[in-house]
């Protein structure tokens, strides 16, 4: 063969190769899987809001559990443990009242009657239509608009012989004896009535309106003392029995002592 049949035989065979090579390029993978066109995703920050989160209530109440109420008036004790009266404790006491007082707490307004002297001694308290002086029955005026008369089984310290509060002016009657700045929830006014015989001596309280009340003894340090314990507000179912009615109440507190 010559030298330029030779080169000829070996450019055919080159380009038969490049052919070949070429066409199997061109043909598909059919051993992989074809991969469908996935949209793109752009990655974005959601819009702040102008409004404020609404608060969500916690559960306190579950599916099938039993209702549950709202839980007992702590004050509702004292309204139903108090009577409208009238009411009588305790006995005399030779001891003078020296001292009347109130006092708010957080069920009820308190009267309180002082003696000089740690004996026993009691009091009767009972609603009136009317404050009235004690032996003469001359109208008293007290705010309120209803009026409790409490005659304290003791003499007032202007009737007394022991010289306890030597050159204090004794009350007079209708005098108000304990200061009641404003309106109180029950207390209006305390203001003296007399006494009777000089053995006991009488006060009128002034109240909102009717409510029960209770009697109670203390002794302290030296001393010994009746207050009159006036609720708030009625309770709020009255009871059925008759407390607080008669001629002495069955709820009364008696010798309470510190």
């Amino acid at each position: 063969m010559s030298n330029t049949a030779g080169r000829v035989l070996r450019a055919t065979t080159t380009a038969i190769a490049l052919a070949v090579a070429l066409a199997a390029c061109q043909q598909p993978d059919t051993d992989a899987a074809p991969v469908a066109d996935e949209p793109s995703v752009e990655a974005t920050t959601p819009p702040a809001s102008s409004e404020a989160p609404v608060p969500v209530a916690p559960k306190t109440q579950r599916p099938g559990d039993p209702p549950r109420s709202a839980g007992p008036d702590p004050c509702d004790g004292i309204h139903r443990s108090s009577g409208y009266g009238p009411t009588r404790m305790g006995p005399h006491t030779t001891d003078e009242v020296y001292l009347v007082r109130v006092a708010r707490r957080a069920c009820t307004d308190l009267v309180v009657f002082r003696v000089n002297g740690t004996a026993p001694f009691g009091a009767h308290a009972e609603y009136v239509k009317a404050a009235q002086a004690a032996g003469s029955g001359d109208p008293i005026e007290v705010r309120g608009g209803a009026v409790v008369e409490i005659v304290v089984f003791a003499p007032n310290f202007a009737r007394g012989g022991s010289g306890h509060q030597p050159g204090r002016t004794p009350w007079k009657v209708g005098q108000e004896v304990a200061g009641v700045s404003g309106a109180w929830s029950a207390l209006r006014e305390v203001a003296y009535a007399g006494d009777n015989d000089g053995s006991e001596t009488v006060f009128v309280v002034g109240v909102r309106e009717r409510l029960p009340y209770t009697l109670t003894w203390r002794a302290g340090d030296g001393y010994s003392e009746v207050s009159l314990e006036i609720a708030h507000r009625k309770p709020d179912k009255e009871p059925s029995c008759a407390c607080g009615r008669g001629d002495s109440n069955p709820y009364v507190l008696s010798d309470t002592r510190t």
